[in-house]
């Protein structure tokens, strides 16, 4: 694309006649001439016309035809070293000067991210006012973007449920798609498995069993537990318990069975442990 044809074609975007290019500085005819390429404008005119256009003389003399891509290559190695030095607001004030049609992939995903920078640095210093513009925002520009967002998304939310109300933020939490967001972006059942926290990969009422039946195990009540813990797999049919907690159950059931003498059952609740533990790996 020659420099004629980008002049035109940035003038258009900006719904421009070639007099408003021209301005006071050079004629309307020179501004057609250049748009026709009947002549190369000098470095002056070019001055002018970069500024009338609101682009830089880089771009009208680079090989980049598209603005938004040639816009988004100049500022992105700023916008990184911004966001990289925790520079949250300058990050954001770089992207905010491209061309909307540029705000994407890496760009947006950078500028929800900052967004959420400053709305977890308000939350440390207890500027609750702020968090509410800045959670919207990093919403905003994460719909812009190709790239994984659920981390960003489910943290969000907590800034947002401790802004709303600071006194019991856990209550406001919008719990679905909060979870939603934090198992997509960490493998949350994974991470509560291997903390051994099995509060959220289940219903209540199978971990408050499950916490009970471990109770007796360390109090050495075997037969008790057992009974707990066969009422418990019984939740199994229904769908309800997470492939981790299961394994769980298995596990403490096979240890009950084996300290009662009961082998026989013992063995078949390892070979139950020993397929899903397969399934794992498969």
């Amino acid at each position: 694309m020659t420099i004629g044809e980008k002049i035109r074609r940035r003038r258009l975007e900006l719904g421009l006649t070639q007099r408003e290019v021209a301005g006071d500085s050079v004629t309307r005819n020179l501004i057609c001439r250049i748009e026709r390429g009947d002549c190369l404008p000098s470095l002056d005119t070019l001055y002018a016309v970069a500024k009338a256009l609101s682009v830089p003389v880089a771009y009208l003399v680079s090989e980049d035809d598209d603005y938004a891509v040639f816009a988004v290559s100049e500022a992105l190695p700023s916008i990184r070293r911004a966001y990289a030095a925790g520079h949250y607001a300058d990050c954001l004030t770089e992207i905010g000067k491209l061309p909307p049609e540029g705000i994407a992939d890496e760009v947006a995903y950078l500028a929800a991210a900052s967004s959420l920078g400053l709305a977890e640095r308000a939350l440390g210093d207890g500027n609750l006012k702020k968090i509410p513009e800045y959670v919207e925002e990093a919403k905003r520009y994460a719909e812009k973007t190709v790239l994984p967002t659920a981390w960003l998304l489910a943290r969000c939310e907590l800034c947002r449920a401790v802004a709303k109300c600071p006194e019991t933020p856990r209550w406001e939490i919008k719990r679905e798609a909060y979870l939603k967001n934090a198992e997509s972006a960490i493998g949350y059942n994974a991470f509560l498995y291997l903390s051994d926290d099995e509060g959220i990969v289940c219903d209540r009422e199978a971990f408050n069993l499950h916490r009970q039946a471990r109770g007796m195990i360390a109090q050495r009540r075997y037969r008790e537990a057992l009974a707990v813990l066969l009422e418990l797999e019984e939740k199994k049919s229904t769908g309800e318990l997470d492939p981790y907690f299961l394994y769980r159950v298995y596990t403490d059931t096979e240890t009950c069975c084996r300290e009662i003498g009961d082998f026989e059952m013992a063995y078949r609740y390892s070979t139950k442990r020993v397929s899903l533990l397969r399934e794992f790996r498969e």
